[in-house]
């Protein structure tokens, strides 16, 4: 065969598939990672201000309730009832290789 005859006025319709997808999958990307930075941003910025509230408004229960709460998940402790809680770390593994 040879050249295709180029006729004036009509645009040729070959369209590389290869470059669009290509293009379209770095956009994708683009767009996620960005989605993503700003997601992390705004966290940040909410815990910052939660933060920030908490101190201006003087609730300390709010510290001392977390830190409560992350203790009880830490820590090994016998309860009036006879039974026993564990930190959440060695639960998960006791019920992992309990699964196994």
């Amino acid at each position: 065969m040879g050249v295709v005859p180029h006729n004036p006025g009509v645009e040729p319709e070959d369209i590389n598939t290869g470059t669009l997808f290509s293009v379209i999958a770095v956009s994708s990307v683009i767009i996620i990672i960005l989605v993503a930075i700003g997601f992390n941003l705004s966290m940040k910025k909410f815990k910052d201000i939660s933060l920030e509230m908490t101190e201006m408004t003087g609730y300390p229960d709010l510290h001392e309730t977390q830190m409560m709460g992350e203790a009880k998940m830490n820590r090994y402790e016998a309860q009036e009832d006879g039974t026993y809680r564990i930190p959440i770390e060695r639960a998960m593994e006791m019920e992992a290789q309990e699964a196994q």
